[in-house]
């Protein structure tokens, strides 16, 4: 296998292994603090999220909370499998979908398939990488092909994953161009190339799940003359999440 293959990709063999679990806590359907009023809605919004993304992202690497949550049934712990390692993933459970249902859109998990699980750990790893710069964003719904939107500094930002579902993007782009920012993330830069045509005129930066880790000012990248080009080294130069009010 490719030492530089990420994580997320397809090329992985991947198995999900999904926990039902209909009992509604009717003592436990309460707002536990500013956690929860940002946990539940932002799962609502997204669908499935890693522990280690729940633990880093919500409660600063302590297990116990997520446990207190599965045992009152706000979340739902289902097993996913790459290769042969077990990921725990989380998605609401039913007393956080009781809690919600009249407050807000509720993304359903039941027929997600490989891709669409794996865009939403790559959408959560996004959110980790604002959390570790001490970035502040509130994740909201989007509408699809994208998996979901966020807030920064007033500014919303959707989020558009490739992760085998290029033809699903392509029928979209072809009838419908975004007038509102987005970001776009790939595996790598040379991944989805029959998409570039589609983006030209969006106000797109894309970048890749290793970029992910890199500093803000060297992970995005915009679609010029023809290829990605790393934005710093380009005249277009935007520091992309602070100042995106520019045209692109």
């Amino acid at each position: 296998m490719d030492a530089q293959l990420s994580p997320f990709s397809l090329r992985h063999e991947w198995t999900i292994k999904w926990q039902e679990n209909d009992r509604v806590h009717e003592n436990a359907m309460n707002w536990n603090g500013k956690i929860e009023d940002e946990l539940l809605p932002a799962l609502a919004s997204v669908g499935v999220i890693s522990s280690l993304q729940l633990k880093n992202l919500f409660f600063n690497g302590d297990n116990r909370k997520i446990s207190k949550l599965c045992s009152t049934g706000k979340l739902i712990r289902h097993t996913l499998i790459r290769n042969k390692m077990e990921i725990p993933i989380f998605t609401l459970g039913p007393t956080s979908v009781e809690m919600m249902k009249d407050r807000m859109s509720i993304t359903d998990w039941r027929d997600f398939t490989i891709s669409d699980i794996l865009q939403r750990l790559i959408f959560f790893q996004l959110m980790t990488k604002f959390k570790r710069d001490d970035q502040k964003v509130s994740i909201i719904p989007s509408v699809k092909p994208f998996v979901a939107a966020f807030i920064r500094n007033n500014k919303k930002f959707h989020v558009l994953i490739e992760r085998g579902n290029t033809q699903e993007i392509i029928h979209t782009l072809k009838f419908y161009s975004p007038r509102e920012r987005f970001i776009f993330i790939k595996e790598n830069v040379n991944h989805g190339q029959e998409l570039n045509e589609f983006l030209i005129n969006c106000k797109v930066r894309m970048t890749t799940d290793n970029d992910l880790d890199k500093p803000f000012d060297e992970m995005f990248y915009i679609y010029t003359n023809g290829e990605w080009l790393l934005e710093k080294n380009t005249e277009d130069r935007i520091t992309t999440i602070e100042t995106s009010n520019a045209e692109r």
